[in-house]
């Protein structure tokens, strides 16, 4: 589904994708990075940044990430590497979350991505485009995805 939200988007073909992951979710981010791939898309042009409640100590995490500690009092974010990531600006931002987080909506609010995609919600003015599938199903999603990319003429 296409949503009103101002068009920012560019006529190119998607290269690099941007990922706002909730690592709270019980889901592999791996998997859902591996189906990206298998759908033609370069790893190496793919980043991702990951919001997490609390980390437990012995986590360790591949990509960059975001609790609550980085945002300041004000609500403004204080991790530099996250701001360069929001900065980007992605032919494609996956917000692979629910939109009943105030810290990921946020995040995906600030980013300069694009082409910005992910769940459909009551809440039309982040996404260009939301996919109605279950946020567990990733294969599916994916596959969704893609489908409408090809559609709109992005891969």
């Amino acid at each position: 589904m296409l949503s009103n939200t101002p068009a920012n988007h560019s006529a190119g073909i998607i290269q690099s994708v941007g990922v706002i992951f909730d690592g709270n979710l019980n889901i592999e981010l791996e998997n859902v990075l591996k189906e990206l791939v298998e759908h033609g898309i370069d790893e190496n042009q793919i980043k991702v940044l990951i919001f997490k409640n609390k980390i437990n100590k012995n986590e360790v995490f591949k990509h960059e990430l975001v609790t609550y500690k980085e945002f300041n009092w004000s609500g403004e974010l204080t991790h530099s590497k996250a701001e360069l990531f929001l900065n980007t600006n992605f032919d494609l931002l996956i917000n692979y979350h629910e939109f009943d987080k105030s810290p990921l909506v946020y995040l995906s609010y600030l980013s300069k991505a694009i082409f910005k995609v992910g769940f459909n919600t009551q809440d039309k003015t982040v996404n260009k485009f939301m996919v109605n599938t279950n946020i567990y199903n990733y294969q599916l999603f994916v596959d969704e995805l893609f489908k409408y990319l090809k559609i709109l003429i992005k891969i």
